[in-house]
This record gives C-alpha cells, sequence and structure tokens, in this order.
C-alpha cells in the first residue's frame, strides 16, 4: 500500500470525552472518509485515560506521548513530522466530522492546485452556523472583541465585519482565515512555511498560518459542502492565564506581521 491521501492530525490534553466522539466520526462506516488517510494523535501529558483508550478501541490511530507539554503550535508540528499524507487535516479533539467532510476537501484541494488552505463549514452543537471566518484583526478590532466579550451573537458593526456574519455561508470563496478547529492544506505547503510559528504558544498560530499561506501566493478557500461540528472550547474569553497568553500572542502577531492586514480574500475576488 503506498502513502494515505490525508494524514488526520489531532492534538489532545485531557480531552477524553471528546476524542471518543472524534474518533468515532472518523472510523465509524456510516461517517468514514472514502479517501485514503491516517490518523496522528499527539497526547500532550493526558492523565485522563485518553491513550488507553485510544490505544485500545483505535489501534490504527498513530500515537505520539510528549514527555512534557508543549503548545499548539509545536504539539501539531511534531504530529505532521510524522505525517506521510498529500494533505494535513490539523483536526481538534472538540470536532466530530460528518460523512463526506474530508473527501470534499481532498477533491476541492486535488481540483484546484493553486489553492493554499481549505476550511469546512462548522456548526455548533445544536446544530446552528458557527461563526468560524474571520477578517485579520486589528488593535480596534481587538478592543471591540473585549467589550463584546468574546460574544460571537454580538451585532456590534465591527464585529460584525469581524466575524464574516454577512458573506454567504452556503458559497465556496476565499477567506482570509478561520479558526484552527479544521484546517487543511498541503502537506507540502506546510512545510515549506515551516508549519505553525512556534513563536506562539498558544492562540494566533490559525490567524498566523492563514497569513502566512496569503503571502506565499496561495488563497485561502471556504468550502461549504464540508460539514463539521465544532464543540467550540473556548477558554480565553475571560481574565486569567489564558486571557494573558492570547494577549500576548496578539502583541507578537502585530509585531510580525504590522497592525493593518490587507483583506487578502477581497483583494482576490478583485482579481479573479
Amino acid at each position: 500500500m503506498g502513502n494515505p491521501s490525508i494524514s488526520v492530525i489531532t492534538v489532545g490534553m485531557n480531552h477524553l470525552k471528546y476524542i471518543k466522539e472524534l474518533y468515532k466520526s472518523l472510523f465509524d462506516k456510516t461517517t468514514k472518509p472514502r479517501t485514503s488517510f491516517e490518523a496522528i494523535y499527539v497526547d500532550n501529558c493526558s492523565t485522563d485515560g485518553s491513550v488507553e483508550y485510544l490505544s485500545t478501541y483505535y489501534p490504527q490511530v498513530t500515537i505520539i506521548k510528549n514527555e512534557e507539554p508543549y503548545g499548539f503550535g509545536k504539539n501539531n508540528n511534531i504530529g505532521v513530522d510524522a505525517a506521510n499524507g498529500k494533505y494535513i487535516a490539523i483536526i481538534n479533539p472538540d470536532i466530530r466530522v460528518k460523512a463526506g467532510s474530508l473527501d470534499e476537501l481532498y477533491n476541492f484541494m486535488e481540483s484546484h492546485p493553486n489553492v493554499g488552505m481549505t476550511v469546512p463549514k462548522l456548526y455548533n452543537v445544536d446544530g446552528s452556523h458557527q461563526y468560524s471566518i474571520r477578517g485579520f484583526i486589528t488593535p480596534s478590532l481587538f478592543i471591540s472583541r473585549i467589550l463584546t466579550h468574546g460574544n460571537d451573537s454580538s451585532n456590534d458593526i465591527k464585529m460584525r465585519k469581524y466575524l464574516c456574519k454577512d458573506i454567504d455561508i452556503d458559497k465556496v470563496q476565499p477567506i482570509n482565515w478561520a479558526v484552527g478547529a479544521a484546517l487543511f492544506i498541503s502537506s507540502r505547503l506546510y512545510r515549506e512555511l515551516g508549519g505553525f510559528d512556534l513563536d506562539y504558544f498558544l492562540y494566533m498560530e490559525d490567524e498566523d498560518l492563514a497569513l502566512r499561506v496569503w503571502k506565499s501566493g496561495h488563497p485561502v478557500v471556504y468550502v461549504p459542502t464540508s460539514h463539521m461540528i465544532h464543540n467550540h472550547l473556548r477558554a480565553s474569553s475571560h481574565i486569567g492565564k489564558k486571557a494573558w497568553i492570547h494577549f500576548k500572542s496578539l502583541l507578537n502577531f502585530f509585531k510580525k506581521h504590522g497592525f493593518q492586514i490587507p483583506d487578502y480574500a477581497a483583494k482576490y475576488i478583485e482579481k479573479h
């Protein structure tokens, strides 16, 4: 047998109840991708029996056990280092893939070789649409995000634009970036870009990666025919350690890319 077409990379840290649902959706005969794939799980020092569970019920999953905890980006890069697929699917543990979801992303990328990265349509657990598509952050948008307490249901004008609430959610289209719960990118491009930037320990890695994909000359595309459920495990909307980490990552992002990022998606649409 040759190499798989897709390498599904998942990082978990005490996410047992979520990975049970994720891997069921990946391997159940009703939802399993038709496209050949491998599943790689990077365990970030869990103590909840995650590794034992996967070893028992999903022995086909490649498990990488960390001896010390690492950040989101490094963990995913570790998983990609072990990957053999033509494409990398970064799939968080709080995702459930629906039938055909990875196949849709794979087929789209195969048909559009210049596309750098694709993302699916995400749903909340109650079946409602999740606002996963984003505009690039600016200092004023960050302040608005704080004032609205990170509430995606806010109708603040700036937040509507940032959360891309007025786009056609059923239309294939270029986007600036999307939350990193489910990303699909060619293995070659991921490696050329150096994967996730390790200067970020947690947060902003997904936005940074999408921006670097755009800067490399390849669009990021939303493919709404691919459906996944995201039980969003938000942890930085309240003041605390993770909120402080998020703020430091944001400052790092501005230092690397400046305070005003071009609207790459809009510019791409204008040219095409």
